[in-house]
């Protein structure tokens, strides 16, 4: 799947209103209360990687292994995000972004009580990144609201077929195949 990300430079400066300059950023209508562009790479890349990565050091060592029940939970948590981040920012399938984030909420929640089983603290800090995702969804829920489609009906919540195409790695779709 094409997993690109929204460009964090025109983030920052927030700009950008066309698909091409970046994507997922001021290519829609967005809530009043959205937090500044700043705001997501520091989360992403200052607060949430460093907290995943050290919780999973923590489950890993104390258990000693990598295939466990608590590290599976977390791979299905990051699975889950990444096609998410497809049908949001790529795809721009606003409605079922709205279903796919409230499943991207329950895999943390999930990965964060698997790793309370193996250590508690490894657990809480994990489940502190749920908090980030509960407003993320709170975000994505009210976009979907505040975008409805050029007759003033809302998407369903649910995959339709319009402009957005799935694309895979492989296959006649891909650019670099033709």
């Amino acid at each position: 799947m094409n997993n690109q990300r929204p460009d964090i430079s025109k983030a920052i400066k927030g700009g950008g209103g066309d698909k091409a300059s970046s994507a997922g950023f001021r290519d829609r209508v967005m809530p009043s209360w959205t937090p500044p562009g700043v705001i997501f790479p520091i989360m992403w890349l200052l607060i949430i990687g460093p907290i995943r990565a050290y919780t999973s050091a923590v489950v890993v060592t104390t258990t000693g292994s990598f295939l466990t029940i608590p590290i599976m939970a977390f791979i299905l948590h990051l699975t889950v995000g990444d096609v998410w981040n497809t049908v949001n920012n790529t795809e721009k399938r606003y409605g079922a972004s709205v279903i796919g984030v409230l499943c991207v909420v329950l895999s943390a929640i999930n990965a964060a009580h698997q790793y309370s089983t193996i250590n508690m603290m490894a657990g809480k800090l994990l489940g502190g990144t749920c908090l980030w995702l509960v407003i993320a969804a709170a975000l994505i829920t009210d976009t979907w609201r505040l975008n409805p489609t050029v007759n003033g009906d809302r998407v369903p919540l649910y995959p339709v077929k319009g402009e957005a195409e799935t694309t895979f790695m492989w296959g006649a779709n891909n650019e670099k195949d033709e």
